[in-house]
């Protein structure tokens, strides 16, 4: 329990910009599903084993309050116990609040949300699901430079591009219009597939995850349909992370 909690809150409130989870568990998985505010990132995860404590369709919001409380030493260590309180809404039982205890005895409590109160919050898109036109496993050192890239083009437009170049994946940054800064690298190489369309995706929110993803197995998804995902296996839950495209 205590470590799919560290996992998750690394995963959604460790990137800044997610602040509510869905949490639909049965005893065969445990999913979870959240979207940033600005409707630019839809997040679905499944854990690699059902969590028994968490059964139920819920919600975990605060999450920056929550990521702290887990990350609190006495929390973190062997001694630390972890309960879930749970509670009957509308004939139903789902979790209803999480008690922290450290070996001091020192604790916190952490409450869910409801169904009804994490849907109206979340107003989560569904992902209907694509052709993926190019697959492949970013490099540590592609997403470094990528990132120093982003420092310096950021402020002239906070948005990148992708096209498929000799079979290699080429990000664009800057304004690519004739009258401003413009700059391309290549971000992946011997690539299979090809991409046809000139869309284009944020760059904070994508490298953001990709730094994420360089302590796991990290695969990027790009579609020429207007659809960007990066796959996150932390060892203990998938986390696909889906950005819809925008027109540059």
């Amino acid at each position: 329990m205590k470590d799919i909690l560290l996992d998750l809150v690394d995963h959604t409130a460790g990137l800044g910009f997610i602040e509510n989870v869905k949490v639909t568990g049965t005893d065969a998985e445990t999913s979870f599903e959240a979207m940033d505010p600005d409707r630019t990132v839809i997040l679905n995860a499944k854990t690699t084993n059902p969590v028994p404590e968490l059964i139920g369709e819920f919600g975990m919001g605060n999450l920056g309050f929550l990521n702290g409380i887990v990350n609190l030493d006495g929390y973190k260590a062997d001694e630390a116990v972890i309960n879930v309180k749970t509670r009957e809404r509308n004939g139903h039982v789902a979790p209803d609040s999480l008690t922290f205890e450290d070996q001091y005895g020192n604790t916190d409590q952490y409450r869910f949300m409801s169904k009804e109160v994490v849907e109206q919050q979340l107003k989560t898109v569904k992902f209907r699901g694509v052709n993926w036109n190019v697959s492949f496993e970013p490099s540590k050192q592609s997403v470094q430079e990528l990132a120093q890239i982003a420092g310096i083009y950021i402020s002239i437009e906070p948005t990148f591009s992708v096209r498929t170049e000799n079979g290699n994946l080429v990000v664009g940054v800057g304004t690519d219009d004739g009258s401003g800064h413009v700059g391309k690298r290549i971000f992946a190489r011997n690539v299979d597939g090809e991409l046809k369309q000139n869309w284009s995706w944020p760059l904070h929110q994508v490298l953001t995850i990709l730094k994420l993803g360089m302590s796991g197995a990290c695969v990027m998804n790009i579609s020429d349909q207007g659809a960007l995902q990066i796959s996150i296996d932390s060892g203990l839950a998938v986390y696909n992370y889906i950005l819809p495209a925008m027109n540059k």
